[in-house]
């Protein structure tokens, strides 16, 4: 496995949501079978994702980076002060909080799923693909208790030539994205290795992947 970035977070700590911006808390007040309920909702944007395979060099491509969600709920974030008065001096490695992922991002425009999941391949990994280059491998619903989001899951495949940039996602807007490499025939102990965090959709990929692979012969 290939491409890894330190770095750490500082004068951290937890608080109120102000002015959501991509999630809204929300409730379904409901009658079922006689019994009053309220359910805790979140609206949030459905998305896509890319299982990104190059031929040229037989690795898979996926992205790391720091997930806030993962890193307060880690034995590292413990020390975290509810709302102080004054923002703590404070220090952390992202490292408890990164998780391994599809390269991905939110349908939060006007536009197809295949073409923002082909703007997200670009942006984050700098290789560039066509609409007409992705394979549907499903739609998942995310957050089913939550939130009830759509991922839309794909696969492509391309070649050391197709990168243009470094990616690493968009600066203007923060976005700290690093390129890891995982080699084909490491990818079966990946996807169930629990010391590389992954979202449910990461590790589904990787099985279609093998049984298709395993099915259908070695074919890219």
């Amino acid at each position: 496995m290939r491409g890894r970035i330190m770095s750490v977070i500082k004068n951290a700590w937890l608080g109120p949501l102000d002015s959501p911006k991509y999630l809204r808390p929300y409730a379904l007040k409901y009658n079922i079978n006689g019994k009053e309920k309220s359910w805790e909702l979140a609206k949030t944007h459905d998305s896509v994702a890319v299982l990104i395979y190059n031929t040229d060099r037989q690795v898979f491509v996926f992205v790391r980076q720091f997930r806030p969600a993962v890193f307060v709920r880690s034995e590292a974030a413990k020390s975290l002060q509810w709302a102080p008065e004054t923002p703590p001096q404070n220090e952390f490695s992202t490292d408890p909080g990164k998780t391994w992922e599809l390269c991905a991002g939110i349908i939060d425009r006007d536009d197809t799923p295949d073409n923002i999941a082909v703007a997200e391949i670009f942006e984050e990994t700098g290789y560039k693909v066509s609409a007409t280059d992705l394979v549907k491998i499903t739609k998942l619903v995310n957050g089913v208790g939550t939130s009830g989001s759509n991922q839309h899951i794909y696969y492509t495949t391309v070649k050391d030539e197709h990168r243009v940039t470094q990616g690493g996602g968009l600066v203007e807007e923060g976005e700290v994205v690093e390129v890891v490499e995982v080699d084909k025939d490491e990818i079966e102990s990946f996807a169930f290795d629990e010391t590389k965090p992954k979202p449910p959709g990461c590790t589904l990929a990787c099985l279609w992947w093998l049984n298709k692979h395993e099915v259908r012969g070695p074919t890219a």
